[in-house]
């Protein structure tokens, strides 16, 4: 209603001002106006009748004249001789009237605008409490999601399912979820009973990481974690993360990750090659089995003795260790690398080392024949058999074997070395 008010006011004053300017004017050029019946009737101040616009329209050129006629007679009076104004003739009083109509409808229009702005700023505030209620909602929504998410993640990370693990990874990571790897490696130490399964799987969800960066920060966080525990830090699980960090290792560059990364390894290493020197080849074994492609990265290594212990330990029970191994490959790599170092150190003493070794070869082809029949296997075990000559260009591989009894029944005698180390501990044993 304010509106249609305002609308009346403004047409009504303009109409009437364009009056005052054309009293002189008797003759005007004609226009065509369309406006709703209702503003009529307003100007008019008469209710809106049945009547139709015709009517209306009549109604107001006919106060719009009398209008004019009023004003033409007020300006002729005004132009005239002075005479006495009477309260018939004065113009003051049209005058007086149409001011107060516009003081009025300004009056009318300033309370209008007040209230509409009151009104505006009100659904303002209002709108204000909406929006901020809306965003509390949706952000309480957003963390329920995430921690939906989150629980699906550590649930699939827990039954070692990557495929989906990843999948929900890939969700929080979209949603910028803080300190992720901290919550994931947080979970997977949060019960002992379970944490080394946990870890194996989490380990496996790492391969699949997109980036570099986010493989080489979960495993800075790992490294210490598994350092802490001695169920972890001589187990396969320490020796996996090891050589999973040594794929973004500068060998030629120092840094923290690839001091975390020596440490650890350092670690294993010692461990287990300590444990096979005293005839304990039970965790290098299972590694062997349930993780052939690490264990060749480590094969040569594991068979290789360090010198100041060639000397201190019970051959004849390490030249057993390769035919404990699943793989005929693993086999044959650690007999070739016994082989080598039995001609790297008894160049002199060499047919008890040869003999026992002649066994093992036997046995690892017999093996070989029974299980498999890829060629480029029976190559290398022909090789390997080959080199058994290189000692004595007339006894081969077949006299070593032949001759098995006789020749593992005397000891070699100890070389003369004097900065040979004492026998200590376990690495004493039978040779």
């Amino acid at each position: 209603m304010g509106l249609n008010v305002q609308h009346s006011v403004v047409l009504y004053c303009f109409i009437a001002s364009t009056s005052l300017f054309a009293v002189r004017d008797t003759v005007s050029t004609s226009c065509t106006i369309e406006l709703p019946q209702y503003m009529i009737t307003r100007l008019m101040k008469t209710e809106q009748t049945g009547a139709g616009c015709e009517e209306a329209w009549t109604g107001l050129q006919a106060q719009l004249q009398q209008t004019h006629q009023n004003l033409t007679e007020c300006h002729q009076r005004e132009e005239s001789p002075k005479v006495l104004d009477t309260p018939q003739t004065s113009c003051q009083q049209p005058l007086e009237q149409l001011r107060k109509q516009a003081e009025d409808a300004l009056r009318m229009l300033n309370a209008y605008h007040k209230r509409q702005l009151q009104y505006e700023q009100g659904e303002l505030v209002k709108s204000k409490k909406e929006h901020t209620t809306l965003q509390k909602q949706l952000k309480s929504v957003q963390d329920e999601l995430k921690g939906m998410y989150q629980h699906l993640l550590l649930l699939y990370i827990d039954l070692g399912d990557v495929r989906r693990a990843l999948y929900y990874y890939h969700i929080l990571v979209s949603l910028k979820e803080p300190n992720l790897f901290g919550t994931i490696v947080k979970f997977v130490y949060s019960s002992k009973k379970h944490e080394n399964r946990r870890l194996e799987n989490l380990l496996a969800l790492v391969k699949h990481l997109p980036t570099a960066s986010e493989k080489k920060e979960l495993y800075g966080i790992i490294q210490p974690e598994i350092m802490k525990r001695e169920t972890q830090h001589f187990s396969f699980l320490a020796l996996i993360v090891s050589l999973d960090m040594g794929k973004f290792v500068n060998e030629k560059q120092q840094s923290n990750f690839k001091t975390l990364r020596d440490a650890m390894f350092q670690h294993v290493i010692k461990r287990w090659k300590f444990q096979m020197l005293g005839g304990n080849y039970r965790d290098i074994v299972d590694f062997a089995k349930k993780y052939p492609d690490y264990f060749q990265k480590i094969g040569v290594r594991i068979a290789t003795v360090r010198p100041q212990y060639w000397f201190k330990f019970s051959y004849s029970q390490f030249v057993t260790y390769p035919n404990l191994l699943p793989l005929p490959k693993q086999r044959l790599e650690a007999l070739q690398t016994i082989i080598r170092q039995v001609k790297q150190r008894n160049k002199t003493y060499f047919s008890y080392y040869l003999a026992h070794l002649a066994k093992q070869v036997d046995i690892c082809e017999k093996y070989i024949q029974q299980h498999y029949r890829e060629l480029d296997i029976k190559e290398e075990l022909v090789k390997l058999k080959l080199q058994f000559s290189d000692f004595d260009k007339a006894k081969g591989y077949e006299y070593y074997l032949k001759n098995v009894k006789d020749l593992t029944k005397t000891k070699p005698p100890l070389p003369a070395n004097p900065n040979r180390p004492k026998t200590r501990g376990v690495l004493s044993g039978r040779r």
